[in-house]
């Protein structure tokens, strides 16, 4: 009995040191957020045939594709840290449809001992803390700026209470690229599109 005790507390010793870091986020985010998380395969396959049609059109289709469906890689913290140029691209939904936006300033710093994302440039600014989801992802929790350029807000944690559509907390599944970019992959934002994707380049 004692050794099978023993052979039990080894084995949780074993665990991956980022165990933890995986049930983090799912206490901090708001029931709204854990759901659109768990919905997020189907927000990608949705938002990736709706956006087919007019992203074609317009001849830029293929930068969705290229950032959606490039093979990730393992999600290495000191790899995400740094400087980045990022830009969002919206997907699929009865209004956007498809939209490439220009480029602006994102980095991921790190801050009280974790990871924290935060827009820099742009209309619509945001920031948060990446918590690790598996090997080769993270999720972000992050919450836009007040009137899209203000004051830096914290996430709501899990009582969440933010109802206003602009102001809502936003959260993400973020990926790290082989050929060296980054993704934060928003499904269901309450707003236009039926998921967005930040594309980040190294500046």
């Amino acid at each position: 009995m004692r050794l099978v005790l023993f052979a039990a507390l080894l084995s949780l010793a074993a665990l991956p040191a980022f165990a933890d870091g995986q049930s983090g986020w799912r206490s901090q985010a708001t029931p709204h957020d854990l759901d659109r998380l768990e919905r997020y395969e189907d927000a990608v396959t949705k938002g990736m045939m709706e956006s087919r049609v007019a992203g074609e059109e317009h001849g830029t289709y293929n930068e969705l594709v290229s950032v959606m469906e490039e093979e990730t890689v393992e999600a290495d913290a000191e790899k995400l840290k740094g400087q980045w140029n990022c830009r969002t691209i919206k997907a699929g939904g009865p209004f956007a449809g498809f939209v490439v936006y220009g480029w602006f300033r994102c980095e991921i710093v790190e801050k009280d001992g974790r990871l924290f994302f935060e827009k820099l440039t742009g209309s619509q600014r945001m920031s948060g803390f990446l918590y690790e989801r598996d090997e080769k992802s993270w999720v972000l929790l992050a919450a836009p700026n007040e009137g899209h350029s203000g004051p830096i807000r914290d996430y709501s944690g899990p009582e969440g209470g933010v109802t206003d559509p602009q102001l809502i907390d936003e959260p993400a599944v973020v990926s790290l690229l082989k050929d060296g970019r980054a993704r934060a992959v928003f499904p269901w934002p309450e707003l236009e599109s039926t998921f967005n994707v930040l594309e980040m380049t190294r500046r």
